[in-house]
């Protein structure tokens, strides 16, 4: 805890000096100034918790620079030094807040005395007043944690200001990212026409000076003429005001200003520590919500991305911290194409709710197996299917983990089938053809912010499409890219290179016949 700071307004020396070193000695930090002018000055620029204040002063009296100091800051207690102890002297001491009288001469137990009770019996004050105010701060922290969107964050807060401080008018300034200024989110004792025009850009007039600083400000309309910011006080009605950050975690979400009007009422330090509390719990409930919401919102976006990609794959687009735009670049990386061989025809013989059905069955096996294996769903195509190995989750052995989700979707397929078959002879034309192939290609999202498609692009998409269609079912056909990477873990048949529609060079190509493998 910081050491007490006592001022001493003394013009004789020797109190001066004895105050330093007997008040010093028991761990307080004791400035002197020898007239009432100064101490006023200094009291502007800091906060002390007793003075010591001699009654005759050159220039103003002791009395009176009290007084003032006591204005800008009504928790500082007050000790007073006079030659006797007149009555109506003390009556009036003790009216503007001095809480203790010391006459001379004085000794320095004498004044360490009476220091140590004047600081007991104000901190005796200053805890009773916080054990008032804790019971109803518990009970509005447990109103903010139950908050569930931002507007009844402002209410609530709203609320509590007008319950523990005399404020007819509070102003909630929320800043605007997008419009890089402060706006109204709520208020009370405003004009609503005004509330709705008002912008105030960060270090623009009070508000934007304290959002930008981060400081408080009070203004009493005694002491404000001093204030740099002064210039900015255009309606003479308001005879006090505050504006207070609402500073968060990381950054300062906005401005609370609250004024008032009666000349009766001036705000200071106690005030400040009051709003210090209130927003500081407003703040930690804003950004609750305002985390629940973004999680709410992840969850759905996630949700949504896993039915298209793996969960992993979901989570490293979610949270790369780049636009969705912006995500995406040339790759190697290898690709499998599956197509169901007959099924034009198929569907012809096939009611639209069993087609859905199969379908349906089809795509649930196809997704399955391929998460499994860490691919990248890139699309369905009504019959056909796309997967990518290898990006944006680097695995080990992208070509093994493609044959594998290859030789595992074509061993499931004819499961499938033969399933269906008990239901239509038409499914006995049905087959899988699949081919898979390794390369550059570009892998990320293409389309506009309001419709995005994560897809491969590049020659060797068109080249696992011409294989898929070309393949016998049961078999998968792999280029010799995939071949070389395979390094005789499968067994392969070589084939005879083939000329690809769209392909310019032929094609060295090799087959698996799915039903040979056994996948561990």
């Amino acid at each position: 805890m910081p050491p007490r700071k006592i001022l001493v307004v003394n013009d004789e020396s020797f109190i001066s000096d004895m105050s330093r070193n007997a008040l010093g000695d028991i761990g307080l930090e004791v400035y002197c100034v020898p007239k009432g002018e100064q101490a006023v000055e200094m009291a502007m620029d800091m906060h002390f918790d007793l003075a010591i204040v001699d009654y005759l002063l050159p220039g103003m009296t002791g009395v009176e620079a009290f007084d003032i100091m006591r204005q800008a800051d009504p928790g500082i207690a007050g000790i007073l030094v006079a030659d006797n102890n007149n009555q109506n002297m003390l009556v009036e001491a003790m009216n503007i807040g001095f809480s203790g009288f010391l006459q001379k001469p004085i000794d320095s137990s004498a004044l360490v005395d009476a220091v140590l009770k004047s600081l007991s019996a104000a901190g005796l004050r200053d805890e009773n007043t916080r054990l008032k105010i804790l019971l109803p701060l518990y009970k509005l922290g447990e109103k903010f944690i139950a908050a569930g969107s931002m507007g009844e964050v402002y209410e609530l807060l709203l609320e509590a200001i007008s319950l523990q401080i005399d404020a007819p008018s509070i102003s909630m300034m929320m800043y605007d990212e997008d419009e890089k200024c402060l706006h109204v989110v709520a208020s009370r004792g405003m004009d609503q026409n005004v509330v709705g025009e008002v912008s105030v850009k960060s270090g623009e007039k009070i508000a934007g000076w304290v959002f930008e600083h981060g400081e408080p400000i009070i203004f009493n309309r005694q002491t404000q003429a001093q204030s740099p910011l002064a210039q900015y006080l255009l309606r003479d009605e308001i005879s006090a005001s505050i504006s207070f950050p609402l500073v968060g975690r990381e950054k300062i979400l906005g401005v609370l200003n609250i004024s008032q009007t009666s000349k009766e009422v001036e705000y200071c330090q106690s005030d400040i520590e009051m709003l210090s509390a209130i927003c500081g719990q407003a703040v930690m409930a804003l950004e609750n919500v305002a985390y629940m919401k973004e999680r709410e919102r992840h969850v759905r976006t996630k949700a949504l991305f896993e039915q298209y990609v793996a969960p992993e794959v979901a989570e490293i687009l979610l949270s790369s911290g780049k636009s969705l735009l912006e995500i995406g670049g040339v790759e190697e990386i290898s690709i499998l194409f599956a197509d169901i061989r007959n099924f034009t025809v198929a569907v012809q013989h096939l009611s639209h709710y069993n087609i859905h059905c199969f379908l349906t069955q089809f795509f649930d096996l196809f997704s399955e197996v391929a998460f499994s294996w860490k691919g990248t769903l890139d699309k369905f195509m009504g019959d056909a299917a796309l997967v990518a190995f290898g990006a944006p989750i680097s695995i080990e052995a992208p070509s093994d983990s493609a044959v594998n989700t290859a030789v595992e979707l074509s061993q499931k397929f004819e499961q499938l089938r033969f399933k269906w078959l008990e239901k239509h002879a038409v499914f006995e034309q049905l087959g899988l053809g699949i081919g898979v192939s390794r390369g550059e290609v570009f892998l990320g999202n293409v389309g506009s912010s309001r419709r995005l498609d994560y897809t491969v692009i590049g020659t060797e998409v068109n080249i696992v499409q011409r294989l898929a269609s070309s393949a016998r079912s049961g078999h998968i056909l792999i280029t010799e890219s995939v071949y070389k990477d395979l390094n005789g873990r499968f067994p392969l048949k070589k084939e005879e290179a083939r000329k690809l529609r769209g392909v310019e060079h032929d094609v060295k190509l090799y087959s698996i016949q799915a039903d040979l493998v056994k996948l561990s």
